[in-house]
């Protein structure tokens, strides 16, 4: 079967839509387990059972080949996407990034294919990280003997049919680049604070590298990347919440006037500002409940820990510095009721008190286990400008709603034309008037799942009549986020 051909079992493509997820949850596994274990590692080879197990399902399904293709910010599973729901998403672009690092477009397994050839396969395809090696992937199975599992060079892709068809369906490039960088920054990040864990500082160099695009994405007036922080139900949302810090960070500082080298540092700050947790015991940082006593006095250590872990760092430089100030500030609060305390006149540093905000208004709607549900971003929003108002430094308030708008991401919004619509992304020309997704039309009727219709942004004809809670609509707005 050709990549591009569609199917599943009746035609429908109802297995391959089953199937699809599990492809990509295994076929991960089984590279974490490469990378520590050899092939012939019993963890690896019980994996690869399993793996070659779903292919045979596969194969009964479809009666043909079985292709797993990248094209754009999708797979595809014999033509089929394999639709990411929010706890799918981390793999989803961990696979993408292995598939691009080896210039793989895709791999088509063939019927007969043996645990030994598949062993020799998986072990060529890890070692292929470099672009030597990479380019000559193809030529070195063969040489392996490797009959049964073909590479589709990511080249092949890119003038094929199957890509060409895919043009009239992909999402608007902004938001395929802003995905892109977004899980991007959070694998990175994850790599970073493992990293820091094991060394006890941080590695400046991978933060400056996982932050320059979301820079460049922000200066280029792409709002996306700033939606995806809405995304909050995921496996990595601990190294997301990092990253989110940073993206709310950059669109503040941008409107606040700030000079792209002086966003790149306040990136880079607001992306360590809370590596300090690394001296929590991870039970307290996981702790659904409130904290006891103790484990609060813990907690409160973690922006000393920071800036400790930053004065391991070599050398002494302006975002060294920077990153430092904003470690210990974070939690301040611009009218010093906040920790750490400190005496005599001491004020929170202009990027301190950005970070401060976006930190704050991120945490606030991330899930908690001990509330009902969390805040909605738009509640977070409320409670910022209301209630906290006082913690925080009016101009950042302010820069927070001109980033995230006055209807942020995640938001479910009733219109005067009796639409139901999802904000998706900020519009900063028009805070009133954000990039939306059509959930259900006025009649009831909801677009099909594989054709958004979405208002980019709101058209001034229409207007908000009512916020809607997310349990308004039997889909999660973090599946519809991330689709």
């Amino acid at each position: 079967m050709s990549p591009g051909a569609g199917g599943g079992a009746n035609g429908d493509g109802g297995s391959l839509a089953t199937l699809g997820p599990q492809f990509l949850l295994k076929l991960s596994a089984m590279m974490r387990t490469a990378r520590t274990y050899d092939v012939a590692n019993q963890a690896f080879q019980r994996q690869a059972r399993e793996f070659l197990g779903l292919i045979g399902e596969t194969f009964e399904a479809e009666h043909d080949d079985v292709t797993l293709v990248a094209v754009g910010e999708h797979f595809y599973l014999n033509g089929v996407r394999v639709r990411a729901n929010a706890s799918l998403l981390p793999v989803y672009h961990s696979l993408m990034a292995e598939f691009e690092r080896r210039a793989v477009g895709g791999i088509r397994f063939l019927e007969g294919i043996s645990e030994a050839e598949f062993e020799r396969f998986f072990q060529l395809l890890m070692a292929a990280e470099t672009g030597a090696l990479a380019e000559r992937l193809s030529e070195t199975l063969r040489e392996a003997s490797v009959e049964h599992v073909v590479i589709i060079p990511a080249s092949d892709l890119e003038d094929s049919e199957f890509t060409q068809a895919l043009d009239q369906k992909r999402e608007n490039t902004e938001r395929g680049r802003a995905k892109r960088v977004f899980w991007r920054a959070v694998l990175g990040t994850k790599r970073v604070v493992l990293r820091a864990r094991q060394t006890g500082r941080p590695d400046l160099r991978q933060a400056k590298r996982l932050v320059q695009p979301v820079v460049d994405s922000i200066m280029n007036h792409e709002y996306s990347v700033v939606g995806l922080t809405a995304l909050k139900d995921h496996d990595e949302y601990t190294y997301a919440h990092c990253v989110n810090v940073s993206v709310l960070s950059i669109g503040m500082g941008q409107q606040l006037g700030l000079s792209r080298q002086v966003l790149a540092d306040l990136g880079v700050a607001a992306l360590l500002h809370d590596i300090g947790k690394i001296a929590v015991p991870g039970d307290v940082l996981r702790k659904p409940a409130a904290l006891s006593s103790d484990e609060w006095r813990l907690m409160r250590r973690h922006p000393l820990e920071g800036v400790k872990m930053m004065t391991r760092m070599p050398g002494l430089t302006a975002v060294t510095l920077d990153a430092m100030r904003v470690c210990l500030e974070h939690h301040m609060n611009f009218n010093r009721t906040g920790y750490p305390e400190v005496k005599g006149d001491w004020g929170q540093s202009t990027l301190s008190r950005i970070v401060s905000v976006a930190d704050c208004f991120d945490a606030i709607t991330a899930h908690r286990a001990y509330h009902k549900r969390p805040r909605t971003a738009f509640e977070g929003l409320q409670y910022l400008v209301g209630d906290a108002r006082l913690n925080f430094d009016p101009a950042a308030l302010w820069a927070l709603v001109k980033t995230v708008g006055l209807y942020p991401a995640g938001t479910l919004l009733q219109t005067d034309s009796g639409h139901i619509v999802l904000v998706i992304s900020p519009n900063p020309e028009d805070v009133a008037r954000p990039s939306v997704r059509v959930i259900l039309r006025p009649d009831g009727s909801a677009p099909p799942a594989d054709q958004h219709e979405e208002w980019a942004p709101m058209p001034r004809h229409v207007a908000v009549a009512k916020i809607l809670p997310p349990e308004s609509i039997e889909t999660s707005t973090s599946e519809l986020l991330a689709a």
